[in-house]
């Protein structure tokens, strides 16, 4: 059974995420960094899911899983865009009193 929808033009000239040369190109970026992975569903009525991923096989799980024809998928590297210089904040978490310890592992 089908879900396209006519009228969305389907056909070959979109890009296609499960190409060779794309799934080599996460593949390989795997590698070297985590992805970040946002996951549209077609026609879902739902809010798309926003994951990372650091290891191809779990991302390729996800997508035989969760994946359906006409779901776009988004991916991006997670060490280009997930840097200490342009996190919008941080902190330590506190204790019970509400103190952070000013040294420590990071």
């Amino acid at each position: 059974m089908s879900t396209r929808r006519e009228a969305d033009e389907w056909g070959i000239e979109t890009p296609n995420i499960m190409l060779p040369e794309k799934l080599a190109a996460i593949r390989e970026v795997l590698e070297q960094s985590p992805i970040i992975v946002e996951h549209w569903f077609y026609y879902g009525s739902r809010a798309p899911d926003r994951l990372i991923f650091d290891g191809y096989e779990d991302f390729e799980a996800h997508l035989s899983k969760h994946a359906n024809p006409g779901d776009k998928i988004y991916i991006w590297r997670f060490d280009a865009l997930c840097r200490d210089d342009n996190a919008l904040t941080s902190g330590k978490y506190p204790d019970s009193d509400g103190l952070v310890p000013k040294k420590g592992c990071y």
